[in-house]
């Protein structure tokens, strides 16, 4: 239904509470065709969901204290130089909140974005695409996340079979690849079908 459905969550019991519903093309909400995930910044203020068939990210306003959201803007790709959002599948905000990370995979890219705190506004940084500028790893690319101190960001590449690995830009967020670990290269296995990756809370595992 292309709908993010908001509930309340009694912390004792697990029970939950519907709240309310955000619908495309309802009260102007735009770009949540085909929603494959959902995002929170760390500080709780804003929520990003990728709209996998509209190519897109919609950003809303979070309340702290209901749960309930209000819809800020939508990113698209081909729109406003935004690249790399065909097949929008998964979000990540990085843990300091500044950037955010968006998997494309019928582009087989990540798109790089800053993040306005105050307001969870996006401005598009750049694009990250499988084949181009020795970048491997990312042919249908799932999704991505971030080491516990930020300076690092892997991502999955399903068709790839594959985690491929970037150092992370802690001022500007940009990426820079290092390389790939794929299934059934230099004793590499189990990673056919992968489509998210975990980090131990101390950074040495994966």
């Amino acid at each position: 239904e292309h709908t993010i459905a908001v509930f309340s969550r009694n912390a004792s019991t697990g029970v939950l509470g519907f709240i309310e519903a955000q619908k495309d093309g309802i009260n102007g909400v735009d770009g949540l065709t085909g929603p494959r995930s959902l995002s929170i910044s760390p500080d709780g203020s804003h929520l990003y969901a990728g709209g996998f068939d509209s190519h897109t990210i919609a950003v809303f306003s979070r309340n702290g204290s209901t749960g309930g959201l209000t819809y800020v803007e939508m990113h698209k790709d081909g729109a406003n130089s935004v690249d790399g959002l065909k097949g929008a599948k998964t979000v990540t905000v990085s843990l300091d909140g500044n950037h955010v990370y968006a998997t494309g995979a019928k582009d087989d890219a990540i798109a790089v974005f800053s993040r306005d705190s105050s307001t969870g506004s996006l401005t598009f940084v750049e694009m990250h695409k499988d084949g181009v500028n020795g970048v491997d790893g990312l042919d249908g690319v799932t999704s991505t996340t971030t080491s516990p101190n930020g300076s690092h960001l892997y991502a999955t590449g399903v068709n790839d079979q594959a985690v491929a690995v970037f150092t992370r830009n802690d001022s500007n967020g940009g990426l820079t690849y290092i390389e790939m670990k794929k299934h059934g290269l230099d004793g590499v296995d189990g990673l056919k079908g992968i489509n998210s990756v975990a980090i131990s809370p101390d950074g040495r595992h994966f």
